[in-house]
């Protein structure tokens, strides 16, 4: 492997709908798992069974979050890891990122001026522009087990835990004006 090779694609996943209900909770149970997804400047949509499932932050979705403006996240191994340690659990993909890889935690720095997704069928798909992922009071009130949204007064200290990327970073696929497959199993690699 080349020096700026991240690691491996270990899960895509897509939101069914938002998650986040902002004031009320986080509903994880809208994070699904597929094996493939394709993926262009507007966003990923993921293959599961016979269906094709609109990520809830991609711009056709009807209830786009984030106007569109934040198509794609990613997430690594190694922030999960840290989250474990904190929260005592962190199951893989809880954060609701679309792409997760196998590799150490890492910083907004280390990220650079991106990543870029080496498909096995020899395209590559570059993730421009990453940026933090803030955590909300609605996912770190789920990490802490409460049962409704805590205010955030009472829960700055976890609320910071998960800040610098341990969520998650947003990309840009703007590069990508075609949509390209992605698959578990497909390289990252710095950009």
């Amino acid at each position: 492997m080349s020096s700026d090779v991240i690691g491996e694609i270990v899960r895509l996943q897509v939101q069914k709908d938002p998650i986040k209900i902002r004031g009320e909770g986080y509903v994880p149970e809208l994070i699904l798992s597929v094996p493939e997804a394709a993926v262009d400047a507007w966003g990923m949509i993921g293959r599961h069974g016979d269906a094709w499932i609109i990520d809830a932050h991609h711009r056709s979705h009807p209830s786009r979050r984030g106007g569109g403006k934040r198509p794609l996240s990613v997430g690594f191994t190694g922030h999960y890891a840290e989250m474990a340690d904190r929260f005592g659990s962190a199951p893989l993909g809880i954060a609701g990122e679309n792409i997760l890889i196998e590799g150490p935690a890492m910083e907004l720095a280390e990220l650079g001026e991106g990543l870029v997704i080496e498909t096995a069928d020899g395209e590559t798909v570059p993730l421009d522009r990453p940026r933090v992922a803030a955590p909300c009071v609605e996912f770190t009130s789920f990490m802490l087990g409460l049962g409704e949204v805590a205010p955030l007064a009472e829960i700055e200290g976890p609320l910071a835990d998960l800040h610098d990327g341990r969520r998650g970073f947003i990309v840009a696929a703007d590069h990508t004006p075609n949509a390209v497959t992605v698959r578990v199993g497909d390289t990252v690699r710095r950009g």
